[in-house]
């Protein structure tokens, strides 16, 4: 069974339309990337306190599913072929290639961070499993970097949404 787009499922305009279990992995990581950025500049905000530390665990445990949602994104993107949505724009391909690298780069360098850190708890009990040593003092360092590429992520979420847009509101040179 093939997860490529079928020819019979176009848009009005001509453009192949993206199968829903697509449209529903970009809408939810959009969500959680906008939740993940408010959250992050919220707790920085407060600094210390029971409310700040909610946000803490929010942040972590919710960015913990978005690099597993990711993860799932990039494995159903090469099994489904969904490439040809990228092909239209010059900047569409490097756009989406810089989207999926800083959807798994922010979230490893939160998790490194909280690792060399030493808060690794999650909501519900859970725990991430360490993957940089506490005794490193790279923490601040982590946490900084993965602080400065999240505002880069939110950049390119918003060039990713005027490419689509130009995409959308530009006429195909074959409708001449």
């Amino acid at each position: 069974m093939s997860m490529a787009i079928p020819e019979s499922e176009v848009r009005a305009d001509g453009k192949p339309s993206l199968p829903i279990l697509a449209q529903v992995l970009h809408w939810l990581t959009a969500a959680l990337v906008l939740g993940l950025f408010a959250t992050g500049v919220m707790m920085k905000q407060l600094g210390e306190g029971p409310a700040a530390d909610l946000l803490y665990l929010c942040h972590k445990t919710i960015g913990a599913a978005l690099l597993g949602l990711v993860l799932i994104r990039i494995i159903y993107r090469l099994f489904a072929h969904l490439t040809a949505r990228w092909q239209k724009g010059a900047a569409s391909r490097p756009v989406h290639a810089l989207l999926y690298l800083s959807l798994l780069v922010v979230p490893l360098l939160g998790w490194a961070g909280v690792s060399a850190f030493g808060a690794r708890q999650l909501l519900f009990g859970l725990s991430l499993p360490e993957i940089w040593a506490p005794e490193t003092g790279h923490a601040e360092l982590l946490l900084s970097s993965h602080a400065w590429l999240a505002f880069g992520l939110i950049a390119l979420v918003v060039v990713h949404i005027g490419v689509a847009l130009g995409d959308y509101l530009t006429p195909d040179a074959k409708a001449d």
